[in-house]
């Protein structure tokens, strides 16, 4: 699996890597009030058929990556940072923010 990172300038509103010197993920502190950095989780992965076939083959209706499929590979998942535009929009405010910030560029 590999992940896509960005820096964040709302930490506590993401999930917040802890990367080894190699850029592997060793642990993500999700929406915490007083997170250790601003790497995020971009929520955009490359996943191995082995993956894809445990979230299919879960009994779950819905599945929730961040919680349910990362921890167990977490010290096996590669990361690849993105340094163009990228913004999280999962609040009204962030895809305001979002939308000005794409249209000024």
């Amino acid at each position: 699996m590999t992940m896509m990172t960005f820096i964040t300038d709302d930490p506590s509103s993401c999930g917040i890597l802890d990367l080894d010197r190699d850029g592997v993920v060793q642990a993500m502190h999700e929406k915490v009030a007083n997170p250790p950095g601003n790497v995020a989780n971009g929520a955009v992965y490359i996943l191995g058929p082995a993956i894809v076939d445990a979230i299919a083959e879960s009994p779950k209706e819905v599945v929730d990556i961040s919680t349910e499929i990362l921890p167990p590979y977490f010290g096996k998942i590669a990361t690849f940072n993105n340094n163009d535009f990228h913004r999280d929009i999962g609040t009204p405010e962030s895809l305001r923010r979002a939308e000005l910030e794409y249209s000024s560029n």
